[in-house]
């Protein structure tokens, strides 16, 4: 099976992307979701996270409160390492799980969503990565107004991310989504392409 690793930043509009994906047909291994769900059903996952980051983040139901763990570790470098050291393994066996099970249904491509594919090292689990990159600007006035936020509070969580201009050395493919979406889909449209044909061969 052909891994295509999809990743971005926040506000390159990744998330339409992978949207674009499942359109296409092409089944979408989401790193967000799978977290989301490790949060709300792994008893083993829920019970470490607790006794590193204490009851709080807990809802009534037992649950990960993903807001209150988030405001924990968002502003402390050391808080989001020792997050990111219990969660990440986890969230790979879960993907490693579900792109065996699309093997065995006999798909022949899959994407891995994966916000920080570069930052947890994930290069060797994708055959490709496909980088969806806009301008830093352009991500500050997206964010901006899709979230309503200052351009402090913007600047504040570019910074907690590696600059989509240091993660093109890393890409096979990136994707420009700065102009109109139809441009953005006559690549993306391109690349499948390149994929399928590869697979042909």
């Amino acid at each position: 099976m052909f891994t295509i690793g999809l990743t971005g930043g926040i506000g390159s509009g990744k998330s339409t992307v992978a949207g674009w994906f499942r359109e296409a047909g092409v089944p979408v291994l989401d790193a967000d979701k799978t977290v989301h769900w490790l949060f709300r059903e792994d008893q083993e996952l829920i019970a470490l996270l607790k006794q590193e980051f204490g009851p709080a983040i807990l809802t009534g139901s037992g649950e990960i409160d993903r807001k209150v763990l988030g405001k924990a570790v968002f502003e402390n470098k050391d808080a989001r390492l020792r997050l990111e050291s219990i969660v990440h393994p986890l969230v790979l066996r879960k993907m490693q799980k579900d792109r065996e099970g699309l093997r065995e249904k006999g798909e022949k491509v899959c994407i891995w969503d994966v916000p920080l594919l570069i930052e947890a090292h994930l290069e060797a689990e994708v055959d490709e990565i496909w980088l969806v990159w806009v301008p830093e600007e352009v991500q500050l006035e997206r964010v901006k107004d899709r979230d309503k936020l200052t351009d402090e509070e913007v600047s504040a969580r570019l910074k907690s991310q590696m600059p989509l201009i240091d993660k093109c050395k890393y890409s096979n493919v990136i994707i420009d989504n700065s102009g109109k979406w139809t441009q953005t889909v006559s690549q993306l449209n391109k690349e499948l392409e390149r994929i399928k044909s590869l697979i042909v061969q």
